[in-house]
């Protein structure tokens, strides 16, 4: 009787362990940084984006998962409804293969709307390099902003790649006193993407003021030599400029 006890007590030690078939116990499967992603493509529900969990908001890394395969990016941006990540899987370079295409939300509010490009091969799961529409802008388009006539009209210049457009409405038209506005045009306040147009698009929007803004530029982007590029830019200015 007292063998059978220690029989019986050594088995469920051995259960217990994980070596009573002679293998030990599997180890567990990795759960997802998140136990739902923070955003899906809509091409394709196996494309989907996780991240580490938000502090106040916002991200710092996260995690593309394509199929079976996964890698982590430091990429940070805002995990809010509202301003979540945009993500899709479509050709955008013209090669016949669908890439997985990443819009992230830096900062969001009145006057502010700041978003950020990222493209990545499905197959190697490798970022491709992309310009930043900001990078473009600063190096490519200069512009001045004065009064005239006894300040009743304010004169915009905006030029594009040495290719000048110019404004000149009334000094009526805007809300803000234009005594007040920067002797240039501001192009650091709104930068957005837009990956269902074809070429991918990016729009940079102009202020004289914190809230005045007079016009877009329109970026489109171009895939040269394994990178995007901003090819063309052209300016278009807002109501009723």
């Amino acid at each position: 009787m007292f063998k059978l006890l220690i029989v019986i007590l050594l088995s469920m030690l051995l259960s217990s362990s994980g070596m009573i078939s002679g293998h030990p116990s599997p180890d567990p499967v990795p759960e997802p940084i998140q136990s739902r992603p923070l955003a899906v493509a809509p091409e394709d529900s196996s494309v989907k984006l996780y991240v580490m969990e938000p502090s106040q908001g916002l991200f710092r890394t996260a995690t593309l998962e394509i199929g079976q395969q996964r890698r982590a990016f430091a990429w940070s941006g805002s995990a809010d409804i509202a301003t979540a990540p945009q993500l899709y899987y479509t050709d955008v370079n013209g090669d016949g293969v669908r890439e997985a295409v990443v819009i992230l939300t830096l900062a969001s509010g009145t006057g502010v709307e700041l978003q950020e490009l990222h493209i990545v091969n499905a197959q190697t799961m490798d970022e491709y390099p992309v310009e930043s529409a900001a990078d473009a802008v600063s190096r490519r388009v200069h512009s001045s902003v004065e009064l005239r006539d006894h300040n009743q009209q304010v004169h915009i210049a905006v030029k594009i790649d040495g290719i000048t457009h110019t404004l000149d409405p009334k000094a009526s038209a805007f809300y803000d006193d234009p005594a007040h506005f920067t002797d240039h045009l501001d192009f650091s306040s709104v930068v957005m993407y837009d990956a269902e147009q074809r070429p991918l698009h990016a729009t940079v929007s102009g202020s004289v003021s914190p809230t005045e803004f007079v016009g877009d530029l329109e970026l489109k982007y171009v895939y040269e030599h394994g990178r995007f590029r901003v090819g063309p830019i052209e300016f278009a200015a807002s109501s009723p400029f």
